[in-house]
């Protein structure tokens, strides 16, 4: 039967043990005493199966068998199931003189002059009282007997009027429980069914919804199978669904069976979800000892196991709500939601029955959605959230917050359905105050979109009126600011009159979202115009207060990236993490695309590529995901930076390409980054003049704009040492003092680093040396791991140009070591070439630079880098595998590299095996 016929073989499947286990009392109780076993589990667990089993295997053995069934017809008919183990003829005799027990016992004790004797009944869940005793009577009087009383019983059955098998306790009686099939069994039956392997998410689906039950999964197979359902990863979603619906038409089938009191109790738990007796009770009307009825009745009928928990899942609830009436559903889910109301039920057990309801007659109603959205918000469930706000929404339209609470959550995956609702709420709103928090909202979703303009437009018609009406809120006109400060900033064409704004309006405090995205567009404004570092510390750290209420927000990043300027690299990319656990933390693809593209910045100027390009690369990733999100830069321009830095130029020049002029010439963030690294892929080229192009194009664009900050887009620098690498230095001078002008208002060390590097790059002889040797050690104390790569180049060059020799030798290996570790590929073959130019190479041993390689690590690294494995670079130097992988560690930890492809280039700039001596000098 269930779970062992395949195509009319009879076969056990995951029943191995259990069949070992009866075997096993068999050959036992054929050499005595008499023993019993008890096999327990629900229908279609196997218990017939295993009996059929047991039988085939006693009678090759020439035991002699007693094989009977009980029934719940017979169960109020004496010696029923006696009966049955002798052919099922009446066993009474008028005639007779001895008790029925005895006879019976009598003719089991002859059975067993032959041989062993075996004796099964199958249901004994239904099995007649007296039948129960003379079993009871057997164990006793037959105890020294070759017999084995095999007992089958539905696990989830009710018990037998004496509430246990007779004699059980007395004998120490051995219990077989069929459990669940595991996923391996279930797999096995369908590679026998389909004579094919079948996937695993179909296996796991089948068996799930099966419970792992043989007989449910051989009918779920033979319907499958009919419909030509295969089983792969395709089929399980099929599984799914009609596993639930075979359950569910026989829970309806069998409720068509039952008192009605029944069907209201299932009716009620498929409602409410949870199988409360006292809810349960008072939503069906039903007094609660009946629903402990109901319970029991189910599972006599072997639909349920405890606690109606199998109509907690969707289809099956789905199926039998399906059959109420609608207006008798919608009652009693208005009347669910009372009743967890009043027993003080968190708010999302009470919305799931409100968010269902034709209509939400009650205030209280809408103010347990409002409660359950932010709760669900809370804890990242965006969705939900949404659906909660949305039925808000629908019943009131004219609740401006929930619209406005609304399309924000939306807007993170439907940023256009956002857009659009909102601005339809604001032409139809007749309240400024409600058009101005819709519009809050809409320049929150504008972005993604590229509708800027637009929101521009609305959000500074809507602060004309709020002047108009004289509207007092000032906590509605900050949001309203700092609103139109985030979209209108980053744009060249309101970037000024933006600043301008902001900067006029007196200092905000830090004590409400809007009030710190305020402060912090001041703090990058301020930073951009070249005030102090200093000063512009103090907003960007007022903006950053609140670490766990801060959003994913431009605005944040910003101040964080202001950070990063002033040196505080650390602190800024502390500040980035949270800002990117934030959008993670609830779904927000726009905010973190453009969090994961500050902090690439951040640590690619600080020497990180590996981590920049992580970043860039997430970015670039989350933008494609978003049909509305094409024109986005940002992520973009990070990535393409990162490649031309790493060496990449090929990858570098395709991915600006991806982007259009119109997209980056708009943004005063991306397009003077995108010129810079434009000039970067000119000079790779050998074309000198194009790369000047690009870099007083980026002074131009950054003189309209007013931006005067020395370390954002350093430009002039750039010109500087180009043209120095030229041997133009005189037409550098008025680059060079400009940006001295800059790094002395800016004044922190990596300005005045830049400056130094810059003045010494043009500056001959001695003097030129003791500013580039300045600037190296200005410079190391700051995380401008580029220009200090640079600084030790240039210092090597002017020093090698002095005859120098042993001096240029040891910044250009400083030079090498730090582009290694920090991923600049040209520049790290640029300063070896230069290092072996001067007579020198890079070498190991006493003496050698900080974090070079062992002879050991060396031999690792050498092989690692051919693509070797760990065991065969192991079995090669004769070393333990575990070796290997402490030497790769300490590998990758010294060279600054994150694996093994970065190796070959690394080891390359290192100088090759065989230059491990030291040279002099």
């Amino acid at each position: 039967m269930s779970g062992w016929i395949f195509h009319g073989e009879t076969r056990l499947v995951g029943r191995e043990a259990e069949l070992g286990t009866l075997v096993s009392g068999l050959d036992k109780a054929g050499q005595g005493p008499a023993r019993m076993i008890l096999m327990r589990g629900p229908a279609g667990s196997g218990k017939t199966a295993l009996l059929d089993a047991l039988e085939r295997y006693a009678r090759c053995a020439g035991v002699t068998i007693l094989r009977g069934s009980c029934s719940p017809a017979g169960a109020g008919l004496p010696w029923h199931a006696a009966e049955s183990l002798f052919g099922g003829a009446p066993l009474h005799d008028e005639h007779a003189t001895a008790p029925l027990s005895h006879r019976l016992l009598r003719r089991v004790m002859e059975a067993t002059a032959s041989g062993p004797v075996v004796v099964m009944l199958d249901d004994t869940q239904w099995c007649d009282e007296e039948s129960l005793v003379w079993l009871d009577f057997l164990m006793n009087r037959g105890y020294y007997l070759p017999l084995l009383v095999l007992l089958a019983q539905r696990r989830s059955g009710p018990p037998n009027r004496r509430g246990a098998i007779p004699g059980f306790a007395a004998r120490g009686h051995r219990t077989v429980d069929l459990g669940p099939l595991f996923e391996e069994d279930a797999g096995e039956m369908a590679r026998r069914w389909w004579d094919a392997v079948p996937e695993e998410p179909f296996v796991r689906a089948c068996n799930s919804v099966c419970r792992g039950n043989p007989a449910l999964l051989a009918r779920l197979f033979a319907h499958l199978s009919e419909e030509g359902v295969s089983p792969d990863a395709r089929g399980a979603l099929r599984a799914g669904e009609l596993g639930a619906e075979l359950f569910a038409g026989r829970l309806l089938a069998t409720l068509d069976r039952q008192p009605e009191y029944v069907r209201k109790v299932v009716e009620a738990r498929a409602v409410l979800g949870q199988a409360d007796a006292e809810l349960l009770g008072m939503l069906s009307g039903v007094p609660e000892p009946l629903v402990a009825a109901v319970i029991d009745i189910l599972r006599d009928e072997e639909i349920i196991e405890a606690d109606l928990a199998e109509l907690s899942d969707d289809h099956v609830r789905t199926m039998v709500l399906s059959g109420m009436p609608v207006a008798t559903l919608d009652r009693w889910r208005e009347l669910a939601a009372r009743l967890l109301n009043d027993g003080g039920r968190p708010a999302e057990e009470i919305s799931a029955q409100l968010v269902l309801l034709p209509r939400l007659p009650e205030p209280w109603m809408r103010d347990v959605l409002r409660e359950a959205a932010r709760r669900a918000e809370r804890d990242g469930s965006l969705g939900m959230a949404a659906r909660y706000l949305g039925r808000v929404v629908v019943a009131d339209p004219a609740d401006i917050d929930a619209q406005a609470d609304f399309a924000r959550l939306i807007g993170h995956d439907d940023p256009s359905g956002a857009y659009a609702m909102l601005r339809s709420g604001i032409e139809e709103t007749g309240d400024v105050r409600g058009r101005a928090r819709l519009a809050v909202q809409l320049a929150k979703v504008a972005p993604p979109l590229g509708r800027e303009p637009e929101a521009i437009s609305i959000l500074n018609g809507i602060l004309a009126e709020l002047d108009g009406v004289g509207a007092g809120d000032h906590g509605l006109r900050t949001m309203v600011e700092s609103a139109l400060s985030l979209i209108g900033w980053n744009r060249r064409s309101t970037n000024r009159v933006i600043s301008e704004r902001v900067m006029a309006m007196p200092i905000p405090e830090a004590h409400t979202v809007g009030e710190r995205e305020l402060l912090a567009v001041r703090s990058m404004i301020s930073a951009m115009s070249g005030l102090s570092s200093q000063a512009c510390l103090v907003p960007a750290r007022q903006a950053l207060s609140g670490a766990d209420e801060t959003p994913c927000s431009w605005a944040f990043g910003a101040a964080a990236y202001v950070l990063s300027l002033a040196d505080e690299v650390e602190e800024a990319v502390r500040a980035m993490d949270r800002m990117i656990a934030r959008g993670t933390e609830h779904g927000d693809a726009w905010g973190r695309a453009t969090a994961l593209s500050t902090r690439s910045w951040i640590l690619a100027e600080a020497g990180d590529l590996d981590g920049a390009l992580m970043d860039a690369t997430r970015a670039v990733e989350l933008a494609d995901e978003w049909s509305w999100s094409k024109g986005v830069t940002a992520p973009r321009t990070a990535l393409a930076a990162v490649l031309a830095r790493r060496g990449d130029i090929g990858q570098a020049a395709f991915v600006l390409g991806q982007m259009t002029s119109r997209d980056v010439e708009e943004s005063l963030l991306d397009c003077p980054r995108v010129l810079m690294t434009r000039s970067y892929l000119a000079v790779s080229r050998g074309d000198h003049e194009g790369a000047l192009s690009s870099l007083t194009a980026c002074g131009a664009l950054l003189a309209e704009a007013g931006v005067r900050n020395p370390i954002f887009a350093p430009w002039w620098l750039d010109v500087a040492c180009l043209l120095a690498d030229l041997g133009r230095r005189s037409e550098a001078e008025g680059f060079v003092e400009h940006g001295e002008q800059l790094a002395a208002t800016w004044g922190n060390a990596s300005a005045r680093g830049f400056a130094l590097l810059a003045r010494g790059a043009i500056t001959e002889g001695s003097e030129g040396v003791e500013t580039l040797t300045e600037a190296v050690e200005t410079l190391a104390n700051t995380q401008a791991r580029w220009y200090l790569v640079r600084a030790e180049s240039l210092l090597g060059e002017a020093l090698l140009r002095m005859d120098d020799r042993e001096g240029a030798r040891g910044h250009f290996r400083r030079a090498v070591y730090l582009s290694v570790r920090c991923g600049f590929r040209a520049p790290a073959a640029k300063a070896r070439d230069r290092l072996v130019a001067a007579g020198g190479w890079m070498y190991q041993g006493a003496g050698g630079v900080k974090d070079v390689l062992t002879m050991g690590e060396r031999r690792v690294a050498e092989l690692a880098a051919t693509g070797a494995t760990n065991r065969e670079i192991a079995r090669t130097l004769r070393i333990a595998v575990r070796t290997v992988e402490i030497h790769l560690t300490s590998i990758f930890r010294k060279l600054g590299v994150s694996g093994r492809t970065d190796l070959g280039w690394a080891l390359d700039a290192l100088g090759k095996a065989g230059r491990n001596t030291p040279a002099a000098g």
